[in-house]
C-alpha cells in the first residue's frame, strides 16, 4: 500500500477544517429575523453598532475594517458591500463568527448592527506524552500565543506541525488528540496529546527493472534514504520524505552519469512492513546507453572550444555523463567549472546552456550556448561587524580591488586569508561576501559581514616535572597594536586591532627553576606581506634533578631569534621564503642537563625556508595544504656549536561533506655533521606531548606523538643506572586524522577526531629502516576556547613495546591518557 505523508496531512487538514468553514458561513438578515433582502433596493447608513464584544477600541477597529461608515449608500439585497464587509471582518481572525443586521429604517436611512462572537484567547496550553528538548523545540514552532485569538485552524496547523516535526525523526505515525477547554471569561485552555508510536526506520529497498546496475549500486546513490543495517548500530536510517524524493533523483543522477541519457523512475512506492520498518520499491526503466558523437560550443569568443572541451571533462566518443556535465560547467569544488572560468575573467553574468540531440540509436550531440555578457569590475568594498580589529587589518588581506576585474578565485581567496588570521567567527566569512550588482557601471559592490571572536589567549597552569611543581603564567595577544601602546584611550584593557601578535610567558619552581619568553610578530612590515619578528627567553635551574645530589648544579640558557618572510607570486601567492638567524648560549655546570655538554656552548645558526600554505583554517583546518621545506645551518666558527639540518613537513586535508574531513601529513628529518666531529645538539627526540617536555628539554628538538610517553622513541644510553636518550640524526613520523567539526561557535570550538600515527628516529644511516615505525592509534578532541587557546585531549593505544624511561612504566602495550595545552600534536 502506497502512502504519502504529505497527501495524509493535507486531506486530514482540509477534511476537519470544512466543517468550521460551514459553521463559519456568513448570515445578513433584517429586524433579528427576516431577510433583508425583501427587494433590491437603495438605503443610506444612518448609524453602525457592534454587539458581541465590551471594548469601544475594538468596536471601532471592527467598523473600520468592515468598509462601511454612516452616509454610504448600500443596495440590499443585490449590492455587495455586507458581504464584503463580513468577509472583511473575518480575515481579522479574531471571530468565529460574524453577522449584519438591518435594525430600524426611517425612509430610506437604516442602521445597521454588526454581531460578532469573539474567538476564545489563548490561556495555556501544554504538550502530553512529549518532555524536554523537543518541547522546547515545539514551542518554538506553534502558532499560538498567550493572550491571542485562538481559531481552529490554529489548532490543526499545530497538530500538523507537531506531527512533521516527529515524521522528520522517523516517527510516522505520530498521532494528536486536542483537549480543548473553554471558561467562562472565553479563555481556552489547549492539550496535546501527543502519541509518536514507534520509531519508523527503512528496513528494505527494492529495485525493479535494473538489469545494469545491481540493487546495491543504486541503494548507494541514495544519499539519505538507507536501508537500516544491523552493523550501523549508532545510526537508525529515518524514513524522511523530502529527503526520499530527492534520492529518487540521484538514482537517475546515478544513470545519466553512466550513459544512461534517458533513464528515469517510472514507480516507487513506501509502504509499511511492519510496526517499526517501512519498505520502498522503486521502479526504473533504465532505456539504452548513449555516447557523445559532437560536442559543439556557439557564442563563446573569450575561450577556444578546445579549452572548454577540455573543462567539460567529456571528449567525441566517451560514454554520456550528465553529472560531469552538470558540474563542469556549473560549479565543482576544485573550482575548475567553465561558469568559474567566465567569472574569473569577469564575466559574472556569463550563462552556459547545453542542448541534448538524440541521432540515431545510441548517439548524442551536444551543443552549448554561450552568452558571455559584459566585464564587471569590483566596485566599493565595504567591512562591517568589526569592533576590534582595525579595516586596513581587513582589507590588506583581501584580494577584491575596486577597480580590478571580477573574480570568483579573488572572492575565494579573500575569504581563506580573512580565515588564516582567526579573529573572526568560521560561519559569518564562510557566508561569503554580498554582493550588490549595478548594471548602470558594470561594478559589483562587496560588503563583508565579519563578527569578531576571541583569539587573545590567557594561560595559567601547573605540571609536575623532576622538579616538583611548576606554574605558568603565560598571555599571548594575536590582535595587538603596539602603535597605541601610548594612547591610554586604546588599552581596553591592552592595545589591539592592528594585527600584531604579542606573547609572554612565564614559568616557575621557585628559586629551582625559572623560565622568561618574550615573542613579538609583525605580519605587514613597511605595509607590504612580510611578517618579521623576534623571540627572546632565559632560563635558569639551580640543582641537580637527574640524580639527586646536594651538589651547586647551575645550568642557564639564553636565545633569542630574528625572522622575516616574504610572500612570492611565484609559482603562486602561496608560497613564501623565510629567514631566521638564531643565537643560543648554554652555561651546563656539573652536567645538570645529559643532552647539553658540559661547561659553556654557543651557537649562531641560519635557517632558510620554503613553504606553501593553501589551508582554510590555521587550527582546524577542513580543506587545503600545507608543505615547508627548510635548512638550518650552525657554522663551525671559533668553538661554535656545528651541524646541518634539513626538514621537510607536510600536511593534507580533504573535507568530506560539511562537517567531516581526512587530514595526513609526513614529518621527515636529517641532522649531520659539517666537520666530521659528533653532532652535539638539535638531534630529534620523540614521543610525549608539549605538555610533558614543558621547560626541561635543551639542545634536542622534540617530536610529539600520541599513545607513547615523552621522548622513548629512539636512540638511549645508559648513564650510571639509568637510561637516557640520545637523539636521533634521522626521523620519520606519519600522521592521518578523521575529523569531525562537531561545534563551531564563538563561544567554543570543538572537534573529534579519530588518529593513527607511525613514527621513529634512527642515528646513522646504517641503522636507519623505514618500516621500523613505532605505531599507536586511538580517539582524541581539539577544543578551543577564546581565552584559554587550544586544549587538546587523546586516548591512544601503543602497538608496539618500548623501552622505559620513567619508574613505574612496563613499556608494554597499552592505552595512554595525554594532555596538551597551546601547542597540538
Amino acid at each position: 500500500m502506497r502512502f504519502r505523508l504529505a497527501g495524509l496531512l493535507f486531506l486530514a487538514v482540509v477534511w476537519g477544517g470544512l466543517l468550521p468553514a460551514a459553521a463559519q458561513t456568513p448570515t445578513m438578515t433584517a429586524d433579528r429575523g427576516s431577510s433583508v433582502a425583501q427587494g433590491p433596493a437603495t438605503y443610506v447608513i444612518q448609524n453602525i453598532r457592534v454587539e458581541g464584544i465590551e471594548q469601544e477600541r475594538t468596536k471601532d477597529y471592527v467598523i473600520q475594517s468592515s468598509g462601511l461608515s454612516a452616509g454610504d449608500e448600500i443596495q440590499l439585497p443585490a449590492g455587495d458591500a455586507v458581504a464584503e464587509a463580513i468577509r472583511s471582518i473575518y480575515a481579522l481572525r479574531l471571530f468565529s463568527d460574524v453577522a449584519i443586521y438591518r435594525e430600524e429604517a426611517q425612509g430610506s436611512g437604516i442602521t445597521l448592527v454588526i454581531r460578532v462572537k469573539p474567538e476564545p484567547t489563548l490561556n495555556t496550553y501544554r504538550f502530553e506524552g512529549i518532555k524536554g528538548r523537543h518541547e522546547d523545540d515545539l514551542d518554538k514552532k506553534v502558532p499560538l500565543l498567550k493572550g491571542r485569538p485562538v481559531r481552529p485552524s490554529d489548532v490543526e496547523r499545530t497538530k500538523t506541525i507537531i506531527k512533521d516535526f516527529y515524521a522528520e525523526k522517523g516517527y510516522l505515525r505520530t498521532e494528536v488528540d486536542v483537549d480543548r477547554t473553554v471558561t467562562s471569561d472565553n479563555r481556552v485552555q489547549l492539550v496535546f496529546n501527543v502519541n509518536r508510536g514507534e520509531e519508523m526506520e527503512v528496513e528494505r529497498i527494492r529495485f525493479l527493472g535494473n538489469e545494469r546496475f545491481d540493487d546495491g549500486d543504486l541503494r548507494d546513490a541514495m544519499e539519505e534514504t538507507r536501508e537500516n543495517k544491523w552493523w550501523r548500530f549508532w545510526k537508525g536510517e529515518k524514513f524522511k520524505e523530502d529527503k526520499y524524493e530527492e534520492d529518487l533523483q540521484k538514482v537517475v543522477d546515478y544513470y545519466n552519469a553512466k550513459g544512461y541519457y534517458d533513464a528515469q523512475v517510472v514507480k516507487d512506492s513506501v509502504y509499511y512492513l511492519n510496526s517499526e520498518g517501512i519498505g520502498i520499491d522503486v521502479t526504473v526503466k533504465e532505456g539504452r546507453r548513449y555516447y557523445v558523437r559532437e560536442i559543439d560550443w556557439q557564442g563563446n569568443t573569450v575561450f577556444p572550444d578546445r579549452v572548454l572541451t577540455q573543462q567539460l571533462g567529456l571528449q567525441e566518443g566517451d560514454p554520456y555523463n550528465g553529472k560531469r556535465i552538470e558540474q563542469n560547467v556549473m560549479g565543482n569544488r576544485k573550482g575548475t567549472d567553465i561558469s568559474g572560468m567566465y567569472m574569473n575573467r569577469g564575466y559574472m553574468r556569463a550563462q552556459i546552456q547545453p542542448t541534448v540531440r538524440v541521432v540515431g540509436e545510441d548517439s548524442l550531440d551536444i551543443t552549448f550556448e554561450v552568452r558571455e555578457g559584459d566585464v564587471y569590475t569590483f566596485g566599493d568594498i565595504t567591512i562591517t561587524g568589526n569592533t576590534k580589529t582595525k579595516d586596513h587589518v581587513i582589507r590588506r588581506e583581501l584580494y577584491t580591488v575596486p577597480g580590478e576585474r571580477f573574480s570568483r578565485n579573488s572572492i575565494q581567496e579573500s575569504i581563506r586569508r580573512l580565515m588564516q588570521l582567526n579573529y573572526f567567527t568560521r560561519e559569518s566569512l564562510a557566508a561569503g561576501p554580498n554582493v550588490n550588482v549595478d548594471q548602470q557601471e558594470k561594478e559589483a559592490d562587496l560588503t563583508y559581514n565579519v563578527k569578531e571572536s576571541g583569539s587573545d589567549q590567557l594561560e595559567l597552569s601547573g605540571t609536575w616535572s623532576q622538579f616538583g611543581l611548576v606554574l605558568q603564567l603565560g598571555f599571548t595577544f594575536n590582535n595587538f597594536s603596539a602603535q597605541n601602546l601610548f594612547d591610554p584611550g586604546a588599552w581596553r584593557p591592552l592595545p589591539s586591532g592592528d594585527g600584531q601578535k604579542l606573547s609572554v610567558n612565564v614559568r616557575t619552581n621557585g628559586s629551582f627553576f625559572q623560565n622568561y619568553n618574550l615573542s613579538f610578530t609583525e605580519p605587514w612590515f613597511g605595509g607590504n606581506p612580510t611578517p618579521i619578528g623576534g623571540s627572546i627567553s632565559y632560563s635558569k635551574y639551580t640543582r641537580s634533578v637527574f640524580d639527586g645530589d646536594d651538589d651547586n648544579g647551575v645550568f642557564q640558557n639564553f636565545g633569542t631569534n630574528f625572522f622575516v618572510r616574504h610572500r612570492l607570486d611565484w609559482p603562486d601567492d602561496k608560497f613564501s621564503i623565510g629567514t631566521n638567524v638564531g643565537y643560543q648560549f648554554y652555561n651546563n655546570q656539573e652536567q645538570l642537563f645529559t643532552s647539553v655538554p658540559e661547561g659553556t656552548s654557543h651557537s649562531v645558526t641560519l635557517r632558510q625556508s620554503l613553504t606553501r600554505n593553501s589551508q582554510d583554517n590555521p587550527m582546524f583546518p577542513r580543506r587545503g595544504s600545507k608543505m615547508e621545506l627548510s635548512v638550518e645551518v650552525a657554522p663551525p666558527f671559533g668553538d661554535l656549536v656545528q651541524y646541518h639540518k634539513w626538514r621537510f613537513n607536510t600536511n593534507w586535508n580533504l573535507p568530506i561533506g560539511e562537517k567531516f574531513s581526512i587530514g595526513i601529513g609526513t614529518n621527515f628529518g636529517y641532522i649531520g655533521s659539517i666537520t666530521g666531529d659528533p653532532v652535539q645538539f638539535e638531534e630529534f627526540e620523540v614521543g610525549g606531548t608539549p605538555f610533558d617536555n614543558r621547560g626541561v628539554n635543551f639542545g634536542t628538538e622534540q617530536i610529539y606523538m600520541r599513545g607513547y610517553p615523552q621522548r622513548v622513541i629512539g636512540p638511549v644510553t645508559r648513564i650510571g643506572g639509568d637510561l637516557r636518550p640520545t637523539g636521533g640524526s634521522i626521523l620519520n613520523k606519519y600522521t592521518s586524522e578523521f575529523r569531525w567539526m562537531a561545534v563551531q561557535s564563538q563561544q567554543l570550538q570543538a572537534q573529534p577526531y579519530l588518529f593513527l600515527d607511525a613514527a621513529n628516529t634512527w642515528d646513522s644511516f646504517e641503522t636507519y629502516n623505514p618500516q621500523q615505525l613505532f605505531r599507536s592509534a586511538g580517539l582524541g578532541v581539539k577544543l578551543f576556547l577564546p581565552i584559554v587557546g587550544m586544549i587538546e585531549f587523546t586516548y591512544g593505544y601503543n602497538f608496539d613495546p618500548y623501552i622505559p624511561l620513567e619508574q613505574g612504566d612496563t613499556g608494554e602495550k597499552d592505552w595512554t591518557f595525554q594532555f596538551s595545552l597551546g601547542q597540538g600534536f
